[in-house]
């Protein structure tokens, strides 16, 4: 016996998955953040090979729908914020010296230290991506995406 719910046909030109009688079946879609974007930059960082890692003021979370930048590091990780010169020197010195990996288009570094700004804290995390968005009219990648302490008494 055939059974229908097994089989579907993706039109993907028009991106539309028809079931096998032709019944449109919607695509799952992901939760976009509904908060606006200010693609201005913060400030301007330099990634382990002199990416160029700006710092854009970004995008404040939504839920449970993370954003980005500077917005985000403040609305996710706020209490762990000394001072906005502290975090910057600390994160620096992160992608100066922390160790980094990449994950498709993402790079996470991770650095342990008793030399940071915010003497609360003793580790890292700096995630950023090389990949241009053309909605920031300035031709600069997207930048750090966001910037954390993850041993932290804060």
């Amino acid at each position: 016996m055939f059974s229908a719910t097994k089989k579907r046909v993706g039109i993907t030109a028009l991106g539309i998955t028809l079931g096998l009688f032709g019944a449109a079946v919607a695509p799952a879609q992901a939760a976009t953040n509904p908060n606006p974007i200010d693609w201005s930059v913060y400030s301007t960082h330099f990634g382990p090979d002199g990416e160029d890692l700006p710092l854009r003021v970004g995008q404040k979370d939504a839920a449970s729908i993370d954003g980005f930048g500077k917005r985000h590091i403040e609305s996710g990780h706020g209490d762990q914020i000394s001072s906005w010169s502290n975090m910057k020197r600390d994160i620096d010195k992160t992608l100066d010296r922390g160790k980094c990996g990449s994950k498709g288009s993402k790079t996470t570094c991770k650095l342990q230290s008793n030399t940071f700004s915010n003497v609360r804290a003793g580790a890292m995390k700096v995630v950023f991506t090389e990949r241009v968005d053309s909605r920031s009219k300035d031709h600069r990648p997207v930048g750090i995406i966001t910037a954390y302490y993850y041993d932290c008494g804060c």
